[in-house]
């Protein structure tokens, strides 16, 4: 009878324990350390993007009711909506008012959403005095096509041109607002650059 063929055995790997001193011990803790910062980036990023894609959103119904119509607007259009859009959180606070006042209990159980709004509304009011409040820039007739036909996705908020105002842009007339066709003709003139092909060498 024929005999079966032995296998060979291989040779067990163990791991090798690493010293918590040793300097791969150190890489290896630096990397789980980046990849936690990273993490923690992108999860901001995207925080982030879903904040401005609020505004925006809220900006653009606006906007729409004002004057669906209207080709381009200007700095002083929007006056009446950065008014507004500071009060939006006007009617929460007072709901928690009204809470508090009925319910008369100790604490607050509202407190931290309070805070939380009050802060939003005082950093706003700040940038708008800094001259660093963000809004759509619509003030030109191809920015507004874009943004009007937006549909609200999050990941088209980056294409998104913004424009920072300040109290005195929204302050001033007509006469000072943006040169809307100044600003299409260099945006022309930027596109025709880039689709220029290089000269050879």
């Amino acid at each position: 009878m024929p005999k079966a063929p032995k296998t060979k055995l291989g040779k067990v790997r163990t791991e090798k324990v690493i010293h918590p001193n040793s300097r791969k011990a150190a890489y290896l803790a630096g990397q789980v350390n980046r990849n936690e910062r990273v993490q923690i980036s992108k999860q901001a990023s995207s925080l982030k993007l879903e904040v401005l894609a609020e505004k925006l959103l809220w900006f653009k119904e606006r906007l729409e009711k004002l004057d669906p119509e209207k080709k381009v607007f200007t700095k002083s259009d929007f006056g009446s909506l950065v008014q507004e859009y500071l009060q939006r959180f006007d009617s929460e606070l007072e709901q928690i008012d009204i809470v508090r006042s009925v319910g008369k209990r100790q604490g607050n159980p509202h407190s931290s959403r309070e805070n939380a709004v009050k802060l939003t509304i005082e950093r706003e009011k700040r940038q708008i005095d800094e001259g660093s409040f963000e809004v759509p820039h619509v003030f030109n007739a191809k920015n507004l096509a874009f943004f009007r036909a937006w549909n609200g996705e999050i990941k088209y908020v980056k294409n998104i041109k913004l424009s920072k105002i300040s109290s005195k842009d929204l302050e001033k007339g007509s006469t000072e607002d943006v040169s809307d066709e100044n600003e299409e003709m260099e945006e022309e003139e930027e596109e025709k650059v880039k689709e220029k092909p290089e000269s050879a060498t």
